[in-house]
């Protein structure tokens, strides 16, 4: 059987993602109750129909996914879709793609801010799993995952848990200081102002406080008359 070449899928997914834009644009949704989108298809069958396109293979996974709310003319409410089906979905795209952070994005700012509370944590711990695998890389979903903890799950130990992380394991140079510097900055931000301290001195002893500038800014944030300004 002739197979498509390369350039030729990507002109028929683009066209599909087209049709299915205008198509929900025309046809209004009505209510539907499909929360849980079961199991996602096994990873040989999903290799086998690629024809081992594999990154192509995790992207479809991840646009289906996205979609799947709004489906066929009916919508089920973000908030109302299972989240354990969720995660497996998102673990096969990384399988497929590991390289990929699309997952990340969709966990951390699609189902990590809708649901019940304990829906919203399931997405950020697996938020937190996948950063413990590639801290270098995959840093900037966990920092959004500290927001989702402070400010919208209003839970200052799971977020300090994160920050706590991003201090201890994210040490590519080429990451930006404040990525490492969130947690003193959470905690001053609490008012615990000892601890923030602490973790002042631990960057400095570490050399991930780059310039004077830095320290000084810092430091004045641990200064009495900025407590409870801090940037978290």
């Amino acid at each position: 059987m002739a197979t498509l070449p390369h350039a030729s899928r990507w002109m028929l997914l683009c066209g599909c993602l087209a049709a299915n834009v205008a198509f929900h644009r025309v046809d209004a949704p009505a209510a539907s109750d499909l929360y849980d989108l079961g199991d996602p298809p096994p990873e040989a069958a999903i290799r086998a129909a690629s024809l081992g396109e594999d990154v192509l293979a995790g992207y479809l996974l991840m646009v289906y996914l996205q979609d799947y709310n709004v489906h066929l003319g009916t919508t089920t409410p973000l908030a109302a879709m299972d989240r354990t089906s969720v995660r497996r979905w998102l673990d096969m795209t990384g399988t497929l793609d590991p390289d990929t952070g699309y997952p990340l994005l969709l966990a951390s700012r699609h189902y990590a801010e809708t649901g019940e509370p304990a829906e919203r944590r399931k997405m950020l711990d697996w938020v937190y799993q996948r950063f413990a695998e590639r801290p270098n890389q995959r840093w900037p979903w966990l920092v959004h995952a500290v927001f989702v903890a402070r400010h919208v799950l209003h839970d200052s130990a799971l977020a300090e848990t994160y920050a706590a992380a991003l201090r201890t394991q994210v040490d590519d140079p080429k990451a930006p200081s404040w990525v490492r510097q969130m947690d003193l900055l959470l905690r001053a931000d609490l008012g615990e102002m000892e601890d923030a301290k602490i973790i002042l001195g631990g960057l400095i002893a570490a050399g991930q406080i780059r310039t004077p500038a830095e320290l000084r800014f810092l430091e004045a944030r641990l200064s009495p008359g900025e407590a409870g300004h801090a940037a978290l």
